[in-house]
């Protein structure tokens, strides 16, 4: 071998050497990024392990969407007390009420008080609950226990008039009285229910059809007209009384009176108060 020859060997074989150490270095460098990436990627898988785990974890925990609330719709009750009825133990007969032009008050009142809670079931808002049926004699405090049991924002207590005097006639009717808390809305419902009776022909006594009517320590009855407001001791009606809440006792007309038993005692006349105080209850709770 010449020497130049040999001079070109040595650099290919340099040239091969270098290429061997460029690969090498290359293979490293390799290896290193792999490894940089497996680092990168192996903190990152166990970021997500975790992230998933929290995920899962916090659903577990969360409780369940509440389900909405389901709104109840309470009916009004409004309670309807139908004056005397059934046998009184106390006097060993039947409490028919006043009598007058053939008819019994009992009969009257039940009749009359079956309409309207017929009308109030119909309308579909209200509970009505009858005080009695005439199939048992029930005082006035039990009366009131019933209503008040039953959370009755309502009471009408509906009854007739009598004086042995044919001619004395007119409606009348008597809310809670001023010392009481009921008062206010007692007065307010007494006066749709006034109004209305005279609409349907009936005279109002007093000075515009309501009063209060009060009983001294004797049981002796005094009234008052609506104009005086002055809190008495003195209690009123016990069923308007005790009932818990507003509360008007109404004497719709003389049973006694041929005028009178015409406008609200027949069967026509039964028909037209009961719709005469259905219209005062929608009134009164501002429906229609």
């Amino acid at each position: 071998m010449t020497p130049v020859e040999e001079k070109q060997v040595y650099r290919s074989k340099q040239r091969r050497g270098h290429g061997g150490l460029v690969a090498a270095v290359l293979a490293a460098l390799a290896c290193a990024v792999a490894v940089g990436l497996l680092q990168i990627k192996a903190p990152q898988a166990k970021e997500t392990e975790q992230a998933i785990y929290v995920a899962e974890s916090t659903a577990e925990e969360l409780p369940e969407a509440a389900a909405p609330a389901v709104q109840v719709q309470t009916k009004i009750v409004v309670a309807i007390d139908p004056g005397h009825g059934g046998v009184n133990p106390n006097i060993g007969a039947e409490d028919a009420g006043s009598e007058g032009c053939g008819l019994r008050e009992a009969d009257i009142t039940l009749k009359t008080a079956q309409l309207v809670c017929e009308k109030l079931e119909a309308d579909g808002r209200f509970a009505p609950i009858l005080t009695a049926d005439g199939t048992e004699y029930r005082k006035p405090i039990r009366r009131a226990e019933l209503a008040k049991a039953a959370g009755a924002e309502l009471l009408l207590s509906i009854h007739l008039n009598y004086n042995a005097d044919s001619g004395v006639a007119g409606f009348e009717c008597y809310p809670a009285t001023p010392q009481l808390a009921t008062n206010a809305d007692s007065l307010r419902f007494a006066g749709l229910i006034a109004d209305k009776f005279a609409a349907m022909g009936l005279d109002l006594r007093g000075a515009d059809g309501i009063r209060y009517i009060y009983f001294d320590a004797n049981d002796n009855r005094y009234i008052r007209e609506s104009t005086d407001a002055t809190p008495l001791a003195d209690p009123t009606f016990t069923v308007v009384q005790e009932c818990g809440c507003p509360a008007v006792l109404a004497e719709e007309g003389f049973i006694s009176n041929a005028h009178d038993v015409a406008l609200i005692a027949s069967d026509a006349g039964c028909a037209a108060a009961a719709q005469a105080y259905y219209d005062c209850i929608l009134a009164y709770f501002g429906l229609q």
